[in-house]
């Protein structure tokens, strides 16, 4: 068992960790590593062993709950995510690929409403926002180049460009999908 696995450690981080549970993940992990390897510097530098030397050391880092509050006054606090509110938006997203080839009057305000939400959410990384967003621009640019390209130059027979018709739609759907693993696994 290493210094920092002492039950009087474990005790202390756990109570920093439940108090900075305001933190962004990230945040917290970062503020605990330090901690953890601050109290394993100071347990050596002191050759603290006992649980009066670890008690001792711990005091010195001072309260949990005062580097708790520390840390929750240096950093606001992470945004809350409302589930409904993201479903909704995954659902407009997905539904923009087939209204955007099927419906271009609906799927154009749709697709530009969901991105600027998707952009706007606060619960993403902008690498998965800007993936999703260029799933979600496909459909368009495929119904466009349905309009602009001449007939036939793209001449590979109906049964690829069915496949590519039932295909392309549904890109938005899987990125949708996508960002609900995400909302649900960050990071």
């Amino acid at each position: 068992m290493t210094i920092t696995e002492h039950p009087l450690v474990k005790s202390y981080l756990a109570t920093v960790a439940r108090e900075t549970a305001g933190l962004s993940p990230e945040r917290r992990n970062e503020l605990l590593a330090d901690l953890e390897e601050h109290i394993a510097v100071a347990l050596t530098e002191k050759s603290a062993s006992g649980d009066d030397g670890i008690r001792g050391v711990l005091a010195r880092l001072g309260d949990p709950r005062t580097i708790a509050a520390t840390a929750l006054g240096d950093e606001p606090p992470a945004p809350q995510v409302n589930r409904g509110r993201t479903l909704a938006l995954l659902g407009l997203l997905a539904a923009t690929g087939p209204l955007t080839v099927f419906v271009p009057l609906l799927g154009g305000p749709a697709l530009i409403g969901a991105i600027w939400w998707l952009w706007t959410a606060p619960h993403w990384r902008n690498r998965d926002k800007a993936i999703a967003t260029a799933a979600a621009l496909v459909p368009p640019l495929f119904a466009v180049s349905q309009w602009v390209l001449p007939a036939g130059t793209l001449n590979s027979g109906l049964g690829v460009f069915v496949l590519v018709l039932l295909i392309v739609p549904l890109l938005p759907v899987a990125a949708a999908v996508y960002l609900l693993r995400w909302a649900q696994h960050p990071s």
